[in-house]
C-alpha cells in the first residue's frame, strides 16, 4: 500500500514538473475537451445508432429463447406433477416421469444455449463499440493534431480529463485557447455538406415545401 501511495505521488509530481517545463519554455498550449467533442461527433451518433439496432436484434432473438425456455420449464413442471399423482396408474406415472426427464434435459439445453447467446452477444457488442470508439478518436486526434500544426500549438490537453481525486485537470484557461468548438465544426462538415447535396439534388417541389415550412416559422 504505501509503495503504490509512494509510485502515485511520484507520478503526480512528475506531472506537474513535466507541466511546469512546458510553460517554463513559453509553448503554445491549447486545450480541447475530447468527451464533447466526441458525443458531438456525427459519426459517434451514427455508430450509436448503429449499434443501438445490432443490439435490438439481438435481443429479440433472446426474447425468443427466453420463451421458448419458459414454455420448456411449464411443460417440466406439468410432467413432473403428473408423475407425482396419485389418481394416474403406475405405467401413466412412469410415462410422465420419463417424458420429465426428457423435458429436463431440453429444459437445461435452452438454459445454455440463452445463457451463451447471451455472454456472446454482450461481448460482441462490447468489442463493436470498444473498436468504433478507438477508430473515432484517432479520426478526432488527427483533426486536432493538423489544426496544431498548422496554427503553431506545442501542446494540446484534454480539459475534459481528471485527477485521481476526480477534479479537472485543467483549473483554468482563457477562452482563446480552447480548440473544441472550431473542431466539432471541422469534423462535422463532411455531414453538412452531404447534406446539402442532397437538398441540392431533391426535387424542386421538396425544397419549396420546406422553405414554405420555415417562412411560416419566421412569420410566426
Amino acid at each position: 500500500m504505501r509503495r503504490t501511495m509512494v509510485m502515485l505521488m511520484m507520478a503526480a509530481f512528475s506531472g506537474l514538473f513535466i507541466s511546469a517545463s512546458v510553460f517554463a519554455q513559453g509553448s503554445k498550449i491549447a486545450v480541447a475537451d475530447m468527451e464533447q467533442i466526441f458525443k458531438e461527433y456525427y459519426k459517434t451518433k451514427v455508430a450509436d445508432a448503429n449499434l443501438r439496432k445490432q443490439a435490438e436484434v439481438f435481443k429479440e432473438y433472446a426474447e425468443k429463447l427466453n420463451d421458448s425456455l419458459v414454455k420448456l420449464q411449464d411443460e417440466f413442471k406439468k410432467l413432473r406433477d403428473d408423475a407425482q399423482n396419485i389418481a394416474l396408474s403406475d405405467v401413466e406415472r412412469e410415462n410422465k416421469r420419463l417424458a420429465a426427464q426428457d423435458k429436463y434435459r431440453q429444459m437445461k439445453e435452452k438454459e445454455d444455449e440463452f445463457k451463451q447467446y447471451s455472454t456472446d452477444k454482450q461481448g460482441v457488442l462490447r468489442n463493436q463499440y470498444e473498436d468504433q470508439r478507438a477508430k473515432l478518436l484517432d479520426e478526432i486526434k488527427n483533426v486536432i493534431q493538423r489544426k496544431a500544426v498548422a496554427e503553431g500549438y506545442d501542446v494540446v490537453l484534454d480539459s475534459s480529463g481528471k485527477t485521481l481525486n476526480n477534479i479537472p485537470s485543467i483549473i483554468y484557461f482563457k477562452s482563446a485557447m480552447d480548440l473544441t468548438d472550431v473542431v466539432i465544426k471541422e469534423i462535422n462538415l463532411p455531414a453538412k455538406e452531404k447534406f446539402q447535396e442532397v437538398m441540392d439534388k431533391a426535387p424542386k417541389d421538396a425544397k419549396d415545401t420546406k422553405d414554405s415550412k420555415t417562412e411560416k416559422k419566421e412569420n410566426k
